[in-house]
């Protein structure tokens, strides 16, 4: 994998401003000569600064993660989470962009909703889910690192007094780390394949009847696999896809925005991750940006159309929303 292209891919989809750190435990590369430190300042300044080092216990100044990064084996009872057995040598840490190793663990510092967003996105990718194993305590270098390690699982950290005091952390932020598999999965889901799946309308003549008179009269007209209709100063799309079982319980609406060039759409591309919020989607195209919207239905269409209102509100709501989003993005990308 390329970390600095996946590293850029990741932060431009969830709009980050530090880099996810990339943790190595029981690296093989030389000790730095450090002024002794705590993990969770070390992991801050790897994601804010752009440090890369590597440490070992003495370079500490948390006895906490000592035990937590499996430095150090308890001396009185035990102490969750840890990694054990204590058979770490020494640590490596680098902000994933340069990397020259593959990770253990990948820590990500955001606020809740971009996490969130995170969560939401491996569960669609991977279907896995993160979990939220916290006590305010061995956050960064227990929540954030060795539970990811010793239960290859994912795990959210709402952080911990030492790391707001000491670490840098601000009062929005939470963590996440994520074990490397999961980390990868969902880096490499960001191509926005979902983006396809989502414009993959069926053919005009799987719909039944009811279903296609009750979209024409929204203001769309019927093509091959999708209705086009104008609405305000766009022309919109509407698909509808499948799910995996073959049923229509969504449909998407999908504006497509042409630059004059593709080097031009490529820079909108920076705006485009400011204006579009979960669920909407972008991805470039040539010299064209397509946003498309999902709209979940929670039931098959051929029963949500038999509820005229349901199925009018959704629709024109979801329309409501894209206009108002693409207006935004035109203004922003300089083409209003």
């Amino acid at each position: 994998m390329k970390y600095a292209e996946v590293s850029s891919q990741f932060r431009r989809f969830f709009e980050l401003p530090a880099s996810p750190v990339a943790v190595k435990i029981n690296s093989d590369k030389s000790p730095d000569e450090l002024t002794p430190r705590r993990y969770c300042e070390m992991v801050r300044l790897s994601a804010s600064h752009g440090d890369t080092v590597t440490f070992t216990v003495d370079d500490l100044s948390c006895a906490s993660a000592e035990l937590a990064l499996g430095f150090e084996e308890p001396k009185y009872g035990e102490v969750y989470p840890r990694i054990k057995p204590a058979d770490t040598t020494r640590i490596t840490l680098a902000p994933l962009e340069k990397a020259d190793f593959e990770p253990d663990v990948v820590i990500v510092i955001g606020n809740p909703q971009k996490i969130m967003r995170m969560a939401t996105t491996l569960g669609k990718i991977h279907g896995k889910e993160v979990t939220s194993k916290f006590k305010g305590e061995l956050a960064v270098c227990g929540e954030c690192t060795a539970i990811p390690v010793m239960e290859n699982t994912a795990n959210l950290s709402l952080l911990c007094a030492g790391a707001r005091m000491f670490g840098g952390y601000e009062k929005d932020e939470i963590a996440v780390g994520f074990p490397m598999e999961d980390f990868e999965v969902l880096a490499k889901g960001l191509t926005r394949d979902e983006i396809t799946a989502a414009l993959c309308g069926c053919l005009m003549d799987d719909l039944p009847a009811k279903v296609i008179d009750t979209i024409l009269d929204l203001g769309f007209v019927k093509g091959t696999d999708h209705f086009t209709g104008r609405f305000g100063n766009e022309i919109v799309r509407f698909y509808t896809p499948k799910d995996s079982k073959g049923k229509i319980t969504s449909v998407t609406l999908h504006v497509p925005v042409k630059f004059k060039d593709s080097e031009a759409a490529e820079r909108a591309l920076e705006s485009a991750t400011e204006v579009f919020e979960d669920p909407m989607l972008f991805a470039r195209r040539d010299n064209w940006i397509d946003v498309a919207l999902p709209v979940d239905m929670d039931e098959s269409i051929n029963r949500v159309v038999m509820r005229g209102d349901k199925f009018n509100s959704l629709v024109n709501k979801g329309i409501e929303v894209m206009l108002m989003h693409i207006e935004r993005f035109k203004r922003k990308s300089g083409i209003n």
